[in-house]
């Protein structure tokens, strides 16, 4: 079974908690869109928040009990924050007997598909899987980019794993480097073949592609040769996507 693990922020960091609410039900239903049935949500949180899941056999929301961080606390506590929820939330998924757990940003969306698939290509040998191509979606556009090379570096909805493995995942401070594929002593996770998820931007609730990061990567400089540069870049890595092609298969749904 594969088991969906939502590491959830507090209330005390989050600026709009009805929005991030939300976003989050949005997550969740894009989860609970999954062609194939044998598959659970375990939401890893401080405040529960009010969502149409909060009843459904399907989620657990697990309240965690160490302190939450501050309003002010700089990106290390937050992601160590993040990084022990989701090993909680992995604990919780082992006494379900899941075979593999997936960790989804709590404001992100997914494929229907990934759950048919790696209940189709479980097997022991195999590590897991992750993204390597998936969608960049400007909250609210009609469009989207798929990223068709390195996906896993830039969102954490990536990662597909067996939890006995999880703590190869993680650095100092319980930071959860949702980036690593490769590994010493077990075998690397595999690309999934599809693009399998979605990441939400410039929803109000991104800690790294907020409006000032997007502006940075996204401006062209003048010179010629670097703006052929950079297009050609851009070109050979993104492909623009109407959203009205996806909607369906990640459940995307307006905020």
């Amino acid at each position: 079974m594969l088991v969906f693990v939502i590491p959830v922020k507090c209330k005390t960091i989050e600026k709009n908690w009805a929005s991030f609410s939300r976003l989050l039900d949005r997550c969740i239903g894009s989860i609970c869109n999954q062609s194939n049935t044998n598959f659970k949500v375990v939401v890893a949180c401080h405040e529960i928040p009010e969502t149409t899941y909060n009843n459904d056999p399907r989620v657990t929301f697990l309240q965690v009990d160490f302190a939450p961080p501050g309003i002010n606390t700089p990106l290390i506590p937050k992601e160590k924050d993040k990084g022990k929820k989701i090993k909680l939330a992995t604990d919780y998924a082992k006494k379900l007997g899941a075979s593999y757990i997936m960790v989804v940003d709590s404001d992100d969306c997914i494929s229907n598909k990934i759950c048919e698939f790696v209940n189709k290509n479980r097997d022991d040998s195999k590590s897991g899987w992750y993204v390597k191509k998936g969608y960049l979606y400007p909250e609210g556009k009609k469009y989207a980019y798929l990223n068709l090379k390195n996906f896993q570096t830039i969102c954490g909805t990536c990662a597909i794993i067996k939890p006995e493995h999880i703590d190869l995942m993680y650095g100092e401070n319980f930071w959860f480097h949702h980036d690593r594929t490769k590994f010493s002593n077990i075998a690397s996770l595999e690309p999934l073949p599809f693009p399998a998820a979605l990441y939400s931007m410039l929803n109000g609730s991104n800690i790294y592609l907020d409006v000032g990061e997007m502006k940075k990567r996204t401006e062209v400089k003048p010179s010629k040769k670097v703006f052929f540069k950079t297009l050609f870049r851009r070109l050979g890595k993104y492909r623009l996507m109407p959203t009205a092609l996806i909607k369906k298969e990640f459940n995307l749904k307006e905020i």
